[in-house]
């Protein structure tokens, strides 16, 4: 059986950059293109960028994922699309972009001064960064890069400025497994469709600390979890719907890379809280709670209960059933801009033996 060293790193890091609400097990947390934050419609923090990733040492995510393309001119930058139209704006009157714009098509130079990043500050209307400028700052907040990237020179450039302190994750294996070239960093593979033995086996050939990622939540059920990380291997829910999530970290996945999963609660000051003992949900009764929040904050729920309940934290759905004897549920999400807001509707009779919530200032 492959040593499992991952663990012991992702330790080191939760002592030094996080704390965890609830359970031991909680997934590490990843921020999804970093921490970005939407104000109504648009972007205060833009995805992929520097400013994410101090967004993202804020609120206590010890890593973020970032998206790497090369320009016309083989310049690393830093763009999820194929094209920059979605998130970035005209840099001469912040208008949208009126055609098609390929990052493969531009250079770096063209890039650099006709486009800004989309932003509702016109301070982080900022030209769109490379991959250095991401890791640089990476490096001065502590905070880890999850490069999805199929381009190699990207790892041996986050080699040179992180050492091992980073992550590569693709879905071609010919591409991500050439990190080994540079480093022990954790790789992380998508998988496809294999199974859990087609993927354990992939991963044995790779090679030193490596796991798999996925973004098929109906692949990724408890049994799959389970014989994946027996095997010594991480396992990462990719951008799972908010129910799934749930049931992934309930089901022992290791890594949530996410755009909301939140448990950074180590140091954090507690704002408003509630603890309530021994409710009974009738079929379709409901229990509400809401806090006018902080501009930057977040939200845990602890949850010990019997039946079938919708939850609603936030934005967010769950729908949750459990019998007699289930591990209680540990939800968390952070907040910007909204205040907080709980609704518990049963859609059975339901018997709540223990409901904790708090609400954090980031």
């Amino acid at each position: 059986m492959v040593k499992r060293l991952f663990p012991f790193f992702l330790a080191w890091l939760f002592v030094l950059s996080c704390g965890r609400e609830g359970a031991q097990d909680a997934p590490y947390a990843v921020a999804h293109r970093g921490c970005w934050l939407m104000d109504g419609d648009e972007f205060y923090i833009n995805e992929n960028c520097p400013d994410g990733v101090r967004m993202a040492a804020r609120y206590g995510y010890p890593a973020i994922e970032c998206d790497v393309r090369y320009t016309r001119d083989s310049v690393m930058v830093l763009m999820h699309d194929g094209t920059i139209n979605r998130t970035m704006r005209m840099a001469s009157d912040y208008s949208p972009i009126p055609e098609p714009v390929k990052v493969s098509d531009c250079t770096f130079e063209e890039l650099r001064t006709r486009y800004v990043l989309a932003s509702t500050d016109p301070a982080l209307r900022t030209p769109i960064p490379t991959l250095e400028e991401l890791l640089e700052t990476c490096r001065e907040t502590g905070v880890i890069p999850m490069l999805h990237s199929a381009i190699v020179e990207s790892y041996r450039l986050a080699h040179d400025i992180m050492g091992d302190r980073f992550i590569a994750f693709d879905a071609k294996e010919e591409a991500v497994s050439q990190a080994r070239n540079y480093s022990s960093c954790l790789i992380l593979l998508d998988p496809g469709k294999d199974s859990a033995d087609s993927t354990i086996g992939r991963l044995q050939a790779m090679g030193g600390r490596c796991g798999m990622s996925t973004m098929n939540y109906h692949m990724l059920d408890s049994a799959y979890i389970q014989s994946v990380k027996q095997a010594g291997y991480e396992v990462q829910a990719s951008i799972f719907p908010a129910h799934h999530a749930q049931r992934a970290t309930a089901d022992g996945v290791t890594i949530q890379l996410s755009d909301f999963y939140w448990h950074q609660t180590q140091g954090r000051k507690v704002v408003a809280s509630l603890k309530k003992k021994r409710l009974h949900l009738s079929e379709g009764e409901c229990f509400t709670w809401t806090k006018q929040a902080p501009e930057y904050a977040a939200i845990t729920m602890e949850l010990d209960f019997t039946g079938s309940l919708e939850i609603t934290l936030c934005d967010k759905t769950y729908t949750l059933s459990h019998k007699e004897g289930q591990k209680p549920e540990s939800l968390g999400l952070r907040l910007f801009k909204t205040d907080a807001e709980v609704s518990l509707k049963a859609l059975g009779a339901s018997d709540i033996r223990s409901l904790k919530i708090k609400l954090y200032a980031i």
